[in-house]
């Protein structure tokens, strides 16, 4: 008889399960994966009566490492409720103990012909790491609002008391301000997370980005005292990631998780704050066993769930957008501001390398559509001995802007020192300290290229830094070598802006209308201005003057009743048709809205679409390239599609009367005419 221990807070996940034979031959198949990973060694089962007899029917375990079958007793009654409880097991041996060690049980429900499986949780892990990961729940979920299609539209995070005081100790300490005690989870999944706030958070990009910002100092002061945490929610062994690989980490229910590696501390993968899907029973046999992400997930700061990458904080050189807050690109004309963050390096194994040898430089090559800022508004900071110490003014540190290029050199003044003819890190800038360079080029006119929806028109200005250091005679991995003693890297950062595409139709025919319409276009209410002609128009930047009016393009050619926009933020935008072609009525007053979709850190635009509203006259085309608005003749029948429903219901009283009204004078009229036929 040997002893079986369940190890607390090791998930168990039943990936697969289905029951066979008829009634006194029942056979459960089932797979199971746990916290135990490669070690477990088969699935432990337990078959037990509900009700206050509680009888264990049957116990044992599969003859697979993850599953196999699980014979039911012959005798069970058909008509009661069993709980069949299965876990994952690694089997005792003579050198490590004869006990055995389990994962925490999952219960499943059998009665009769049919067993039942709860929903099972898990993050997907991707990524390469040494090191167990552990999982701590630090957030719940209520509130589930799933929309007609059982899509998951929102949610509402709530805080557990056990983890209250820690969670929000840590949100403060990221620089949390008037923080909700009562629910610091939901206050920093709504300020940081990118859960569904309005107006936007200034810190949405952290949903994607989960390695920086806000969210990143709020994840490292949870995993400094994890156990404030409570039970470990689920884990993955050490060794699991020694490759690329993706792997799932059973939770212990819905919510909001910290993952943190054991290895962070010496270089490991950083904590990572990640929320779990939704299961919808609606969608069980439709999607992923009816577990959902949000609908619109990846737009404009909505967080994905469910995933997460593992990711070093050894960062050498990387570059962001720090002002697009919404996640949704910029107007023409506009400030881009851009930060290059580096890493200092460790100088103590160039013990070759003298001082004046050492390079460690910066380029900066912005595309075409971008113009750089003068080499006087560029800044140079550093987190040392206190966030954004301005260190521009370094002696030996040049700065210079030439065309579409940046350069920034001697950057080793900064960090470095000559210790006796090599180089060396200064005592107050240690290896690992944080440098940024920030500055605001500007979106421009002349070299402008507009994302457009439909497929494949997702083009960006793509900004391209490359830090050059010296090296101490073998070349980092993932490095580029310059066969100078030197080696380099690049990181990259993409801006976007968009455009909107209209086509004027004949409501009845579908055809395009030769003559112009003409429109004014606001946001938020206020009205934006465009320069252009024909069916063209950009919109206007500091210096140009304007105009609120946008015409669509006239004549007989292919591109006839069209109307395109550029250089606008993918926002929502109101239209207010002004003149309507001839012999036509204008439209409602709609709305059109370029919705880009995100890659899974907010890089890059994978995909636009449209969205519309405030008429069915104005709908997305066919193709998705363009937002077709059906222009209604005027007709009677066309009322209804002009707001003028009054004005038709009037027309049809007015008719009743008439009607009612000619009756009386036509018999009134013949009465008169047979007098005078007697007379």
């Amino acid at each position: 008889m040997r002893l079986t221990f369940v190890q607390s807070g090791m998930q168990t996940a039943v990936s697969a399960v289905s029951l066979r034979g008829g009634v006194g031959s029942r056979v459960v198949d089932v797979q199971v994966l746990s916290g135990l990973g490669a070690a477990q060694d088969a699935v432990g089962w337990k078959l037990v009566e509900q009700g206050e007899s509680q009888k264990v029917e049957a116990s044992g375990v599969t003859d697979g490492a993850v599953g196999g079958s699980v014979v039911l007793p012959s005798g069970l009654d058909e008509s009661k409720v069993y709980d069949l409880y299965v876990w994952g097991q690694e089997n005792g041996s003579a050198a490590e103990g004869w006990s055995n060690k389990a994962s925490e049980p999952v219960k499943m429900l059998l009665q009769g012909g049919k067993v039942k499986t709860p929903p099972s949780y898990g993050i997907e892990v991707t990524g390469i790491t040494s090191g167990m990961l552990r999982a701590w729940k630090i957030g719940g979920y209520d509130d589930v609002v799933f929309g007609h299609t059982g899509a998951f539209k929102s949610v509402k995070l709530n805080t557990p008391d056990a983890v209250k005081a820690a969670v929000l100790a840590a949100a403060v300490s990221a620089g949390g301000v008037n923080v909700d005690a009562g629910n610091p989870m939901g206050w920093v999944a709504s300020r940081w997370l990118g859960y569904p706030t309005d107006p936007l958070s200034d810190d949405v990009t952290s949903a994607f980005s989960p390695y920086a910002g806000s969210l990143q100092v709020f994840a490292q002061e949870l995993a400094k005292d994890t156990g404030s945490l409570g039970a470990v929610a689920g884990s993955l062994p050490a060794g699991m990631f020694s490759t690329l690989t993706t792997e799932t980490l059973p939770v212990s229910g819905p919510g909001l998780y910290l993952i943190v590696d054991s290895t962070q501390s010496s270089g490991g993968s950083l904590p990572i704050v990640v929320g779990s899907k939704v299961f919808n029973e609606a969608l069980e046999d439709v999607v992923e066993d009816g577990m959902v992400d949000f609908v619109d997930a990846g737009v404009k700061g909505k967080p994905r769930l469910g995933r997460a990458v593992v990711k070093t904080s050894v960062t050498d050189v990387a570059k962001r957008i720090v002002n697009d807050a919404g996640v949704d690109g910029f107007d023409v004309g506009a400030e881009v501001e851009f930060e290059i963050a580096l890493r200092v390096p460790d100088l103590s194994g160039l013990s070759g390398v003298t001082y004046d040898g050492y390079a460690f430089r910066v380029e900066d090559t912005a595309a075409p559509g971008l113009t750089l800022p003068a080499a006087s508004e560029v800044k140079v900071l550093v987190d040392v001995p206190s966030p954004d110490t301005d260190v521009t003014a370094t002696g030996g540190l040049t700065i210079g802007v030439s065309g579409g290029t940046l350069t920034v050199g001697g950057l080793k003044a900064v960090f470095a020192e000559d210790a006796g003819g090599r180089v060396a890190n200064k005592a107050t800038f240690p290896a690992g300290s944080l440098m940024r360079l920030r500055y605001a080029a500007v979106l421009n006119q002349e070299h402008a290229e507009y994302v457009g929806p439909g497929g494949g028109n997702t083009v960006a200005y793509v900004n391209e830094a490359t830090l050059t250091r010296s090296h101490a005679g073998a070349v980092t991995a993932d490095w580029a070598d310059n066969s100078d003693g030197t080696e380099s890297k690049t990181a990259t950062a993409n801006v976007y802006s968009f455009k909107v595409e209209l086509v004027k139709v004949d409501k009845d025919t579908s055809k395009p209308l030769d003559d112009a319409a003409t429109f004014e276009v606001s946001r938020d209410g206020n009205p934006l201005k465009f320069v252009g002609a024909d069916g063209v128009y950009r919109l206007a930047v500091a210096g140009e003057t304007g105009s609120a009016a946008v015409v669509t393009k006239s004549g007989t050619g292919d591109d006839a009743g069209t109307l395109s926009l550029q250089g606008v933020e993918a926002r929502e935008l109101s239209f207010k048709e002004t003149q309507a072609p001839d012999g036509y009525f204008t439209v409602s007053d709609f709305m059109v809205e370029v919705v880009p979709v995100w890659n899974a850190d907010a890089s890059e635009v994978t995909v636009a679409s449209y969205r519309t509203g405030g008429t069915n006259l104005a709908y997305v085309s066919q193709d998705g390239h363009s937002v077709t608005v059906a222009e209604p003749s005027k007709s009677l029948a066309n009322l209804p599609y002009t707001g003028c429903v009054g004005i038709l219901l009037l027309l049809i009283i007015g008719g009743v009367f008439l009607v009612f009204a000619v009756r009386p004078y036509y018999l009134s009229h013949r009465a008169e005419a047979t007098a005078n036929i007697l007379i």
